[in-house]
């Protein structure tokens, strides 16, 4: 088998270089320098590309991905607040399908209050409807359209609190001007 036919058939069986190179034995540079044809291939490589190939079983199956909206715009009249409309999207971004149970959203971090924990233009992926820990990283979503990323403190007598760093202070929110509070669950 010849490197154009081993690309072709990687692409149409949906394999990946990775897969053959565990299969062979290899570095993934070597099959790479192989599939360029930087390097020739041995008799026993062969035979074991062959048996990859071999049969009808589907290719095994890599990682899945799926794209998340990605919100970032500063709302009007806020150096950190963050505007989560579906015509606010400023980027779409692929993840791991399974990187979290139920919905997620990425958020651009704007504005410096979280620093240093998160900086502005961080982005961050969030479970939404996902409670935060305490001390947890969390994105409030107010009834106004407007989100802040901030720390989870608590939620005492209808009132929601908060951490920010840059400058250090508690923040205090009514209750019901919130719409819902999401976990931060990874950065990016």
């Amino acid at each position: 088998m010849k490197p154009p036919e081993i690309r072709a058939r990687l692409k149409t069986t949906g394999r990946t270089q990775a897969a053959l190179a565990r299969y062979i034995g290899k570095s993934k540079d070597s099959v790479s320098r192989m599939l360029l044809g930087e390097r020739n291939l041995d008799l026993e490589e062969s035979e074991k590309i062959e048996a990859f190939f071999a049969g009808d079983d589907p290719a095994p199956a890599g990682p899945q991905f799926m794209q998340i909206p990605v919100y970032g715009y500063a709302a009007a009249g806020s150096d950190d607040r963050i505007t989560i409309a579906d015509d606010r999207v400023i980027d779409r971004i692929e993840v791991p399908v399974g990187i979290a149970r139920g919905d997620i959203m990425a958020i651009r971090v704007a504005g410096d209050s979280m620093e240093p924990r998160l900086y502005s233009g961080e982005i961050v992926i969030v479970g939404l409807n996902t409670p935060p820990a305490k001390n947890g990283d969390c994105v409030v979503e107010l009834k106004d359209g407007s989100a802040l990323v901030k720390q989870y403190r608590a939620q005492k007598d209808g009132r929601l609190f908060l951490w920010q760093y840059n400058p250090e202070k508690q923040i205090d929110i009514d209750a019901t001007k919130v719409k819902n509070i999401h976990a931060v669950l990874y950065r990016r």
